[in-house]
């Protein structure tokens, strides 16, 4: 589908400046030994070493955490995002919101932060998602992962249910500048209210955002503690809640 990215490129050093746009556009995942379990063994052996190796090929890397093309080094050695929850909906709109990231240069992952402030389901084939929809663009540093890029898509994005499945079919964006409040006010009507104190609440951003880097260093078994703003200290990543989180995201 093509894409309509409307926004600026942010080094994370805060989202108070907000990065707008559409992500896609309209449509409307010794002998006698057994040498069969030694071969078992070498492979679980290498699969629990994985997150060691990868954590140490980072750590060669010459990383100065003052320098912002430290933050830009990708190492290729990180998995692509993908949503540890079980639900369906969901994954759709993480996968969309992922997405947004066409827009930026390219990083060693990208995650999702979602923060939805309403849902209208009263109608199927267009389910309405209110909320505040942010990217994160990463690279891979030891135990750390530095933020290079990002931006905030605050506005709706409107979901089909097509037999047992869900599909992404048009992002309603806010606008940026001095269009911001008016376009907020059209797309959000009576909620606009609560999109505003979702959307300046920036340490309830940050607790989500720490949460979802937290459940997807779990889920692919990553060594990783840490993710880091450039300009800022490092924050400690907090404990994985896979089986709580998800269908509480409103």
């Amino acid at each position: 589908m093509k894409r309509r990215v409307i926004g600026i490129l942010l080094m994370c050093l805060t989202f108070g400046v907000i990065a707008t746009g559409c992500g896609k556009a309209d449509v409307a995942k010794d002998e006698g030994t057994d040498t069969s379990t030694e071969e078992s063994v070498a492979v679980q052996s290498e699969e629990e070493t994985d997150a060691e190796e990868i954590t140490e090929e980072a750590t060669e890397a010459d990383v100065d955490l003052d320098d912002y093309e430290s933050f830009s080094k990708k190492t290729d050695a990180l998995p692509d995002y993908e949503y540890p929850g079980p639900e369906a909906f969901y994954s759709e709109l993480y996968d969309y919101v992922e997405d947004l990231n066409e827009g930026y240069p390219e990083a060693d992952v990208s995650i999702p932060c979602i923060r939805i402030v309403d849902m209208d389901e009263s109608d199927n084939s267009d389910i309405k998602v209110y909320g505040d929809f942010s990217i994160y663009n990463y690279n891979l540093a030891g135990d750390t992962l530095l933020c290079a890029s990002g931006g905030s898509y605050p506005g709706v994005i409107h979901v089909k249910l097509t037999e047992d499945e869900y599909e992404v079919t048009k992002f309603d964006a806010v606008e940026d500048g001095s269009n911001f409040t008016s376009s907020a006010k059209k797309l959000f009507g009576d909620k606009y209210d609560a999109f505003m104190e979702v959307f300046s609440d920036d340490d309830g951003r940050e607790e989500i955002r720490a949460q979802i880097i937290s459940n997807y260093v779990f889920a692919d078994n990553l060594d990783v503690k840490h993710y880091q703003d450039f300009g800022w200290d490092k924050k400690d990543l907090p404990e994985q809640n896979i089986d709580s989180f998800y269908s509480k995201l409103d």
